[in-house]
């Protein structure tokens, strides 16, 4: 991509990073720009883009061992401009979870767009760190990103969910205190007491054709009780073997409800899907965490523009967003695997001038999806 092209890449990234300087922002446009183009996490292929490779090589090396660059502060940079476009009514779902490659962990929460996830808060542990201290990083983790959120959205408009690795008792009672709603889904080991006796969530059966029941409010797990609503669904997966959720939530009453909320965690993997396969951040091969974690923030900056752009261009409901969307849509029959990052990264690699259209104050449109895509 020409210079002229990321002239707005750039004011986006100094308006997520308003502390960095000036050599510092030019270079992280310059690999955004670089990822747009080749969507690889290879330091080499990223290099390619520019004149001399070897000079550009060195050049992402310096970035990425910048110790000026603290991991933590682009983290939180991209988290307050993720929620500066956060509308003002609504609700905002969130989502934890972790990624890993190799002996590296990625402690994401990322912020729910349509039917996809963006991450906009991180840490990155090494295996070895994370022995005996998982749950405590990710209590710290989960602090630290809701007092972020909680300078742009009212505790009362946002929905946490989060797989049955992070169900735990200090956790429920981080998240009563903070005042967030949450759906998790549980073990099915863990005891909750139903009619005055306590009873393995896996033991309880399902009535006839019945796919969602609701136990009630129930006091979860008999070593540290509290009191949650307790749901289970079930479905048949692709062998035809059923698949139960056993799912805990401090506001949902009903199982249909828990439900739909929880599903829409897997947006978090649809991203890192995007993230890892289709940016190419899994080709990544870096050493150092806190260099792979800084790589990771130009990955989560380019989704957050792209995102941004797809607000813009193809969610408006316009005669003009409706064309563009033919340009990467239109021979597909039925439902097509395309997110809102890959339409609008594919619409890039056609017409690199509708970055033009990439501005800070845009805002996500949190529950709109594009039409006949998945």
């Amino acid at each position: 991509m020409k210079d002229s092209d990321l002239t707005r890449v750039y004011e986006y990234i100094k308006e997520a990073l308003p502390w960095a300087h000036g050599h510092q922002l030019k270079a992280l446009t310059t690999f955004v720009g670089a990822i747009f183009e080749k969507q690889t996490g290879c330091q080499a292929q990223l290099a390619r883009t520019q004149g001399c490779q070897e000079a550009a090589c060195k050049r992402l090396a310096r970035l990425l061992h910048n110790e000026r660059l603290p991991p933590k502060w682009l983290a939180e940079g991209v988290a307050h401009q993720a929620l500066r476009q956060v509308p003002a009514f609504g609700k905002v779902r969130v989502t934890l979870d972790w990624t890993s490659e190799g002996d590296q962990h990625l402690l994401v929460v990322s912020l729910v767009v349509g039917r996809r996830a963006v991450p906009i808060y991180w840490r990155a542990y090494r295996q070895a760190v994370l022995k005996g201290r998982m749950h405590r990083y990710e209590r710290a983790v989960i602090k630290r990103a809701f007092k972020l959120i909680f300078q742009y959205v009212r505790p009362s408009r946002v929905r946490l969910t989060a797989d049955r690795g992070f169900a735990d008792e200090p956790l429920f009672a981080l998240l009563e205190q903070l005042r967030v709603r949450f759906v998790l889904r549980v073990k099915g080991c863990v005891k909750v007491c139903y009619r005055r006796a306590w009873h393995k969530l896996n033991r309880f059966g399902f009535h006839g054709n019945c796919r969602q029941q609701t136990l009630g409010q129930l006091w979860y797990c008999e070593k540290s009780p509290r009191r949650l609503w307790v749901h289970q669904s079930r479905a048949r997966a692709k062998n035809g073997a059923w698949q139960t959720w056993s799912l805990v939530s401090n506001f949902a009453r009903e199982a249909p409800r828990a439900a739909r909320e929880y599903a829409r965690r897997f947006s978090c993997e649809e991203g890192f899907r995007d993230t890892k396969w289709y940016l190419g951040f899994k080709q990544a091969r870096i050493a150092d965490v806190q260099a792979w974690s800084r790589l990771f923030a130009l990955f989560a900056l380019a989704l957050l523009a792209l995102t941004t752009l797809g607000t813009y261009c193809l969610l408006r409901g316009a005669p003009a967003a409706r064309d563009l969307l033919r340009h990467v849509a239109s021979r597909r029959r039925g439902r097509c695997e395309l997110s809102l990052v890959s339409a609008m990264l594919s619409l890039l690699q056609q017409e690199a001038s509708l970055l033009a259209c990439l501005l800070p104050f845009t805002k996500f449109k949190l529950d709109a999806t594009l039409d006949n895509v998945s």
